[in-house]
C-alpha cells in the first residue's frame, strides 16, 4: 500500500512538472528573448525547413535582398497578403526579392494547412515563379523574429543581411513595402 501511494504520489509531481513546463513554453513564445530585432541590425541567422525538405538559412540568399515573411496557415490576413503578393509578385521579380515565407513554429498551436498548399493556393503565380519560398521555422526562430506572437510580420534584409524595413500585413502595406524595396535599391 504504501509503495502504490509513493508511486502515484511520483506520478502527480511528474504531471504537474509536465503541465507546468508546456504552460510556460505557450504563454509567450519569445519570452526568454529580450534583444529586439531592429532596422539597422544584423538578422539572425536561423536554419528553416524548406518545402522540399531540405534545410536552407538566410545565408544561403546572401548576394539577394529577401523578404522573411512569418505567418500562420489558418490567419486570414496571412492568405490576403499571399494574394497581394501573388498580384505583385513580377515588381518582387525584377527586383530580385526573395520571399521566404516561414510558417510560425507548430503554427503559434493552432491547425492550418500546410505551408506549400497555402502558399501554392493563395499565390500560385509567385510561388510557381520561384519568387515566393515557403518554409517551416523552428521554435527558436519564430521566437526570436516574432517574440510577441504576432500574425503577419516581415522583415526586409539586405543582400549583405542588414534589416533594412519592419512591418506586417503585406496586404495593407503593400505600397509601403515597395516603397522600402524602391529606396534601399
Amino acid at each position: 500500500m504504501k509503495k502504490s501511494l509513493i508511486i502515484g504520489v511520483a506520478v502527480g509531481i511528474v504531471v504537474i512538472a509536465a503541465v507546468l513546463l508546456f504552460m510556460q513554453s505557450n504563454q509567450n513564445i519569445g519570452s526568454k528573448n529580450t534583444k529586439n530585432i531592429t532596422v539597422g541590425s544584423k538578422a539572425p541567422d536561423y536554419n528553416f525547413l524548406l518545402d522540399n525538405g531540405s534545410y536552407a538559412n538566410l545565408s544561403r540568399y546572401k548576394g539577394h535582398t529577401t523578404l522573411l515573411w512569418f505567418v500562420a496557415t489558418w490567419c486570414s490576413t496571412c492568405a490576403q497578403g499571399n494574394q497581394a503578393v501573388n498580384q505583385n509578385y513580377q515588381f518582387f521579380k525584377s527586383h530580385g526579392i526573395k520571399i521566404v515565407e516561414l510558417e510560425m513554429y507548430n503554427d503559434l498551436g493552432y491547425p492550418g494547412p500546410a505551408i506549400t498548399n497555402f502558399v501554392s493556393s493563395y499565390a500560385p503565380n509567385a510561388y510557381s515563379n520561384n519568387t515566393l519560398i515557403p518554409a517551416l521555422s523552428g521554435y527558436n526562430m519564430t521566437a526570436r523574429y516574432d517574440p510577441n506572437g504576432y500574425l503577419d510580420i516581415y522583415y526586409l534584409i539586405s543582400s549583405n543581411g542588414t534589416v533594412l524595413y519592419i512591418n506586417g500585413s503585406p496586404a495593407s502595406t503593400m505600397g509601403q513595402l515597395k516603397g522600402a524595396i524602391n529606396s534601399s535599391l
